[in-house]
């Protein structure tokens, strides 16, 4: 495949894989945990393009999820965000055709993703909700008391959603690897 054909159609795989990942996931999925497909483009385009092409496909990627999944407006970017940073890592430092280095990548970038999404809606669930903000001025006032809110969501959140995520996703890449490494390197 040619390498100027996937840059610029991934944008529209994007959109495509957003408004699956929205709606037709609901059937694939194994134990209330679906694949992350945006997710999983964002990673597989920054492996071949690097990072600042991952943070522009995680921008419209994300914006297209968050537009047809019904979530706050930039969550899904800024996670996505997030996780094309962490796997831009491997682009040039390591190379993408040792098998390795896709799997710690979609490892890392899902860990990333699922931190930074949950930890920005319960940011966004603090300021909008009165009792949470009256539990964080109680603890403020008694620091004596156990773990504040977003600890008592974020891990379970973690263990819940994220972790069984992480095996689905990575699942995903070990079968998108052999397409993946047809894509010819970038000659310098």
């Amino acid at each position: 495949m040619n390498r100027s054909v996937l840059y610029y159609a991934m944008p529209v795989m994007l959109v495509v894989a957003s408004l699956l990942q929205s709606t037709a996931t609901n059937r694939i999925e194994i134990r209330g945990v679906k694949p992350d497909l945006v997710l999983l483009l964002v990673v597989i385009g920054t492996l071949i393009y690097g990072s600042s092409s991952g943070l522009l496909w995680a921008f419209v990627g994300g914006l297209a999820l968050d537009l047809f999944s019904g979530g706050p407006l930039g969550s899904s970017s800024l996670a996505l965000m997030a996780a094309a940073l962490v796997a831009g890592i491997g682009h040039h430092t390591l190379s993408r055709f040792n098998i390795l280095v896709p799997l710690v990548a979609i490892v890392a970038a899902t860990l990333a993703y699922g931190a930074t999404y949950i930890t920005i809606l319960i940011a966004l669930e603090g300021i909008t909700s009165w009792s949470a903000l009256q539990a964080i001025r109680f603890i403020l006032v008694r620091p004596d008391l156990p773990a504040p809110l977003w600890a008592s969501l974020f891990w379970p959140t973690m263990q819940i959603i994220v972790l069984p995520a992480l095996f689905y996703n990575t699942a995903l890449m070990v079968a998108v690897i052999p397409l993946m490494n047809r894509i010819p390197e970038l000659e310098y």
